[in-house]
């Protein structure tokens, strides 16, 4: 079904002033006539088979050999850094936020990257994916922008994503919003690809000798490039390789690679795309053990011809929103879905160690505490060493959503090496060392904050809470 006429012309003239790309316009025009079809966006569980044995393989068992340095010539790191921290109640790139021993991700991914051209004496680049958001602050963090200088092929710093206009639900016309940046919204990490082509980077990439790309989410501390996962990629003449994990209860969310029964290839479900009425099957974990972590191995040459001979669309994410109480859809697609375009692809079963992201306050609260490490030689975090199970349950209200508050309220980090289970309820003020272990719920019924001083005298003195529920 085709586009009317006026939504097309509208939809146009809007990217066109916007001096959005032509291969933008074409994509977006793509997504909004499959809308105005009636596709919902859901995927059609009829066509969900499970994995095949031979299509997944273990990053612990399966791969012993390690990257030389002619393999590692051939790669280069791409980390996703478009999004400004607005569930957390800032206003700028998440990436710029301290993680760990005062350093922010990026300062933490720079220094990844320079202790592994160190260790392997190779040319390795470090590229960003930008959005016009976030550019000018995360090229201002010290080291970034410099990043590529000192080694050959001296690529930029980071490329920019595209924009897309928000539609009105009412006649999916462009929003006419009094803010014109309201008028704009990211288009899905999905288009990581189309950005490569367009800003001339991929082509750039491989001029300079770099074949395969390893491409993760900016806020993944935990997503270092493996050494056995690229000889493999690399030996096996791959395509395409997906990281996943094994899920928890915090997981359920995360999106599942399934065989499609039609065209037998590997392709991508998130929880988006999941229909209500199956939404309890694909939170299953025995059904769906594993989830996408967005760790993604690509194939360089692969990718620029798949992209030259006709594009590489990507399942639409028909995603709601309002802005001024106007209804609108935000059009998205996601990247790890481009496995879908690929044949020679695989599944990489990883352990814990490479998912380590910050989506919430309770996320960093973790990633602070003493349950994280940053390794001093390879500035990786990963769990520490001594703590015998996965990740903790941890519950924060709305008192700890934006970030300012929860810094003022979280002074002092606890420990949270043998927690298993964290419920705070109301404003708790962290400002004395406490450690915190097994199921701990603290709860403050009034608005005002409550010294932890207060539990610890409810805890008989004692700052070790264990298996305990103190409520004031």
């Amino acid at each position: 079904m085709s586009l009317p006429p006026s939504i097309q012309d509208s939809i146009t003239a809007r990217m066109q002033s916007g001096q959005l790309h032509e291969l933008a316009i074409r994509e977006f025009l793509r997504r909004t006539e499959l809308l105005h079809g009636g596709e919902s966006g859901k995927a059609d569980w009829q066509l969900i088979g499970d994995l095949p044995a031979d299509l997944q393989v273990d990053l612990e068992t399966d791969m012993q050999e390690t990257a030389g340095l002619a393999d590692w010539d051939k790669l280069a790191i791409i980390k996703l850094n478009g999004g400004l921290g607005t569930s957390m109640g800032l206003s700028k790139p998440k990436s710029i936020i301290a993680v760990k021993q005062g350093l922010n991700f990026l300062e933490i991914i720079r220094n990844q990257i320079t202790a592994l051209r160190k260790k392997q004496d190779c040319e390795l680049p470090l590229l960003l994916m930008n959005s016009f958001n976030t550019r000018e602050d995360s090229l201002a963090v010290p080291g970034i922008a410099g990043i590529n200088r000192d080694i050959r092929s001296d690529l930029p710093a980071d490329f920019v994503q595209n924009r897309v206009p928000r539609l009105r639900q009412s006649d999916l016309m462009p929003l006419d919003a009094a803010n014109e940046k309201d008028n704009w919204c990211p288009p899905g990490h999905g288009d990581i690809f189309l950005a490569l082509q367009i800003t001339g980077m991929l082509d750039k990439l491989l001029e300079a000798g770099h074949e395969v790309a390893f491409i993760s989410n900016g806020d993944n501390l935990g997503a270092t490039a493996d050494p056995r996962i690229l000889k493999y990629f690399i030996e096996k003449k791959l395509d395409w390789a997906s990281e996943v994990t094994p899920k928890t209860r915090a997981d359920l969310k995360g999106g599942v690679l399934y065989r499609h029964k039609q065209s037998g290839r590997i392709e991508l479900l998130e929880t988006a795309q999941v229909d209500e009425t199956h939404l309890a099957e694909f939170q299953d974990i025995s059904k769906f053990p594993y989830f996408n972590i967005n760790n993604l191995w690509v194939n360089l040459r692969r990718l620029k011809e798949r992209l030259e001979a006709g594009g590489m669309p990507l399942a639409l994410i028909i995603n709601p929103k309002e802005v001024d109480g106007e209804p609108v859809w935000q059009l998205e697609t996601a990247m790890g879905a481009a496995i879908g375009n690929f044949e020679k692809s695989r599944v990489i079963v990883v352990p814990r160690t490479r998912f380590a992201p910050v989506k919430s306050c309770a996320d960093l609260l973790v990633r602070r505490s003493d349950l994280y490490q940053l390794d001093s030689e390879s500035w990786q975090l990963s769990m520490h060493s001594e703590r015998q199970t996965g990740e903790p349950e941890i519950s924060l209200d709305s008192y700890y959503k934006k970030i300012g508050d929860f810094e003022k309220l979280f002074a002092t980090i606890p420990s949270l090496l043998h927690i298993q289970n964290l419920q705070i309820e109301g404003p708790v003020l962290f400002d004395r060392a406490v450690e915190l272990r097994g199921a701990v719920r603290l709860a403050n019924k009034a608005s005002d904050p409550l010294s932890i001083a207060a539990f610890i005298e409810k805890n008989n003195g004692s700052t070790v809470f264990a298996d305990c529920e103190i409520v004031i």
